[in-house]
């Protein structure tokens, strides 16, 4: 953790049971200031509850406890609740309001004054390009323009933290890329970023770091580059023959390699080393007077981990770093 950064967001002990079911089991972390903190996991992982138990809605037990910049949440909820800009899975927006009236409603509730409220939501507005919508009605609008909103509702008081629960579910690309380009300016101006996910494509190009969740604990905290390096350090290489292979020269690539398939033309290897593979293979195409072509080279992604973490449900050397 950089020493130049502070301490946004402290969660000690969260701890959440319904019945026999132990939903959030004794999570602890922190988040600095200014940084997009990915938290993933299957459904029924404990991401959604873990959530309500941060933002107030579910009642901290007597061990578990919340900060945000070092002031204890049980202490004045009511004040640190301010801090928060929420945007939920549910669209917590009125269908019946039109877009404007949401958003002074909202500001309202915030305690904002009406001058306040115009110039702020004309500029969350125009933000994510919602300013040809402001008289329709929210149920007119299709799922991504209601994420928009969300979001403009959850940024009408300027929070200092925001908490993202599946902020891309159900969008349109063309709203995924603005809801992405607007999370990572709001990084850049300083805001502190909590996501429920379960895409892991977007985790991978905003995320800091990231957390993941299974059975109500958290089996892996760091970032996407070092969790990519630690648990599944491999690349695929895909090469395409353009002659069709004997079963001898068939047998011989199995020997040569590991991990290989080969399925009619195209030949893909599992490599852990790369460049030494290449030159293997470079040499066996020599050998013969082979023609490839297609060659492609694809890095192990979050989504290959992530399945790898779930699968083993085991710490397995990451996730305990301190942060």
């Amino acid at each position: 953790m950089s020493l130049s950064k502070k301490i946004a967001l402290t969660t000690a002990n969260l701890t959440k049971s319904f019945g026999t079911l132990i939903a959030v089991d004794n999570v602890s972390f922190t988040i600095e200031e200014g940084s997009i903190v990915g938290v993933l996991g299957p459904n029924g992982a404990g991401k959604t509850t873990m959530i309500r138990l941060i933002t107030g809605i579910f009642e901290l037990e007597s061990t578990s406890q919340v900060k945000i910049n070092s002031s204890d949440l049980t202490h004045s909820p009511k004040l640190l609740k301010k801090e928060f800009g929420i945007v939920p899975e549910v669209s917590n927006a009125f269908l019946d309001f039109s877009v404007w009236q949401n958003l002074t409603f909202a500001g309202t509730i915030y305690g904002l004054s009406k001058a306040q409220i115009k110039e702020k939501a004309q500029e969350l507005l125009k933000r994510f390009d919602l300013e040809n919508k402001i008289h329709d009605k929210t149920k007119t609008l299709s799922e991504g323009l209601k994420q928009r909103l969300n979001v403009c509702l959850a940024l009408l008081h300027n929070p200092s933290i925001i908490i993202l629960d599946e902020p891309m579910s159900g969008l349109d690309p063309f709203s995924v890329d603005i809801v992405r380009n607007q999370i990572l300016e709001l990084k850049r101006e300083g805001k502190t970023i909590l996501l429920t996910t379960h895409n892991m494509q977007e985790a991978q190009k905003v995320c800091d770091r990231v957390l993941i969740m299974n059975k109500g604990k958290i089996i892996a905290d760091q970032s996407p580059e070092d969790l990519l390096k630690k648990i599944k350090p491999y690349t695929n290489l895909s090469f395409k023959i353009n002659t069709l292979l004997s079963q001898e020269q068939n047998n011989e690539l199995k020997s040569i390699f590991q991990f290989i398939e080969l399925k009619n033309d195209q030949v893909n290897i599992v490599s852990s080393n790369p460049l030494r593979d290449i030159k293997k293979f470079n040499d066996f195409v020599e050998k013969y007077d082979l023609s490839v072509s297609n060659f492609k080279l694809i890095e192990s992604t979050l989504e290959e981990v992530f399945i790898h973490l779930i699968k083993n449900d085991t710490l397995g050397g990451v996730g305990n770093e301190t942060h």
